[in-house]
């Protein structure tokens, strides 16, 4: 697709036949609609605005793609793909093919790249840029006045490397990545921080007490249920049955839908959050205007300091208190573990298993007190 109108709210650009926005839910203009037509070959780029007319905006297109294609449109004012270019066009067809993340990558690729590289054309960036890149991002400091770790720089060359072997792929570069001339840095994977019984206990005893109400149900409802914070905020009302009291996560990150339990206290939460929105809400946690909320880092750091919490305590380590507590319980086997975090692969739920093994080990135990520590007779 080529002909694209924009979004009022948040400026992007969407298929002309949407009604809302696919990235904040803002509904399309339906009458005077101003089209963008935009055609790529082979490295180039041409953009045009064509006013209130569709079919023109589509013969316009179909006469661009023929001049591209025959060289005859050259010669006129067109530009070579810039990193941005290309960045654009991967997120829109990996959002179209239905890519998970894709909204993590859109900003992932806006706070490291977009005004640092993005405006070059990528025949224009060399191994030398990409190693100053890296540089500088290693050395940098986060919003959360923290510095950048490995991991960071990593996914962020990751990432520059995906566009790069993109354009090539798509015939939109002709050109070598630069990225592979690159070291990347090591990482050490072993993160993971869980919140004890008592700990978790002191939280919901703090989010009982939190004046946002939503935001109180929406951290109670991770801890009570292990979902994911994007699942949460995309949560809607239609995927909730409270009669049977299940879930429906729609696109997921393993890529199919799942069905998901709930215990009585995610069933009452969801009960007091039904009161809180309107009756012809859409989301479970809308925002104020009614769509999807973008950031939830300030009362979430709020919420961390009044609970006492470590600043690297992340919202997704719920996910992982969800999973040691149920674990270390011994009332949990690693296969229903598997099912109810909705891990693709039983692998992934592993990091979990010693928690299973040790309340195993403490159950065998049991026997020293029963029969006690008597000699055996051979």
């Amino acid at each position: 697709m080529s002909v694209y109108i924009r979004c009022p709210h948040c400026k992007t650009d969407q298929n002309y036949q949407y009604k809302r926005c696919k990235k904040c839910f803002t509904p399309l203009p339906a009458k005077d609609r101003t089209y963008r037509v935009v055609v790529w070959h082979r490295g180039k780029v041409v953009t045009q605005v064509v006013p209130y007319n569709l079919q023109l905006a589509k013969k316009i297109e179909a006469k661009l793609k023929s001049e591209l294609v025959s060289g005859s449109y050259y010669p006129r004012k067109t530009k070579t793909c810039s990193l941005n270019d290309i960045a654009s066009k991967y997120l829109e067809e990996y959002k179209a093919r239905g890519g998970k993340t894709w909204q993590g990558e859109m900003n992932r690729y806006n706070l490291w790249f977009k005004t640092r590289l993005g405006n070059d054309g990528l025949d224009k960036i060399t191994p030398s840029d990409v190693e100053k890149f890296k540089l500088e991002l290693s050395d940098s400091i986060t919003r959360r006045g923290t510095p950048a770790t490995p991991k960071t720089v990593k996914n962020a060359l990751e990432l520059l490397s995906r566009l790069f072997n993109y354009a090539i792929r798509m015939e939109l570069y002709d050109g070598n990545n630069p990225v592979k001339k690159i070291t990347r840095p090591k990482v050490n994977n072993a993160r993971e921080i869980a919140l004890t019984q008592e700990q978790a206990v002191n939280l919901i005893n703090v989010l009982n007490e939190y004046p946002d109400n939503l935001m109180a149900n929406l951290v109670k409802l991770a801890l009570f249920t292990g979902m994911r914070k994007n699942e949460l905020l995309k949560l809607k009302w239609r995927d909730v049955d409270l009669k049977k009291g299940f879930i429906y996560i729609r696109n997921p990150k393993s890529g199919r839908d799942e069905v998901i339990p709930l215990n009585d206290s995610a069933i009452e939460i969801i009960k007091d959050q039904r009161k809180l929105t309107e009756e012809d809400e859409l989301l479970v946690f809308p925002n104020k205007k009614g769509y999807v909320i973008q950031n939830i880092r300030r009362p979430w750091e709020r919420i961390k300091k009044l609970t006492g919490l470590s600043d690297d305590f992340r919202f997704h380590d719920l996910r992982h208190t969800y999973a040691s507590l149920l674990a270390s319980s011994g009332k949990v086997d690693i296969y229903t573990l598997q099912k109810l975090l909705t891990h693709k692969s039983p692998q992934m739920t592993q990091r979990y298993a010693h928690l299973i093994e040790q309340r195993l080990r403490d159950g065998t135990k049991v026997m020293d007190d029963v029969i006690g520590k008597g000699e055996i007779e051979d």
